[in-house]
């Protein structure tokens, strides 16, 4: 269990650190970076307020860190919501044509990081 843990422990930490890159990207990113990786409204609001849902998510990691035995709810929880973020993501861009390489990319990371997060969690104990 405890190699498990380590394992998790590593997974979580690659989330919280994507998580903050994508927070810095879509809240403090020049609109034409956006623009060139083909993020659709780069000079909303809705865009930036957007950068805060992932900064959200790493803070969320954080406090799990400190039991991830105990915080299988946080854990549930990111895995259900990035595979809902990452089908979302594949509805809104399957009307529109030429899904970009960024959009794909993060939908893959995103389906990554769920199915680690399932495999590694603490089952449990009966």
């Amino acid at each position: 269990m405890a190699k498990n843990l380590r394992c998790l422990k590593i997974i979580v930490w690659i989330g919280i650190v994507l998580f903050i890159l994508w927070f810095v990207l879509f809240s403090f990113a020049p609109s034409k970076i956006l623009a060139a990786m083909g993020v659709s409204e780069t000079e909303g609001f809705f865009l930036r307020l957007y950068g805060v849902f992932p900064l959200g998510w790493a803070i969320l990691f954080l406090f799990a860190l400190k039991d991830l035995e105990k915080n299988i709810a946080i854990l549930n929880s990111g895995i259900i919501v990035s595979l809902l973020a990452a089908v979302s993501v594949i509805l809104v861009h399957l009307g529109k044509q030429g899904m970009g390489v960024f959009q794909w990319g993060s939908v893959v990371l995103l389906v990554i990081l769920a199915v680690l997060l399932y495999v590694f969690k603490p089952r449990a104990t009966q």
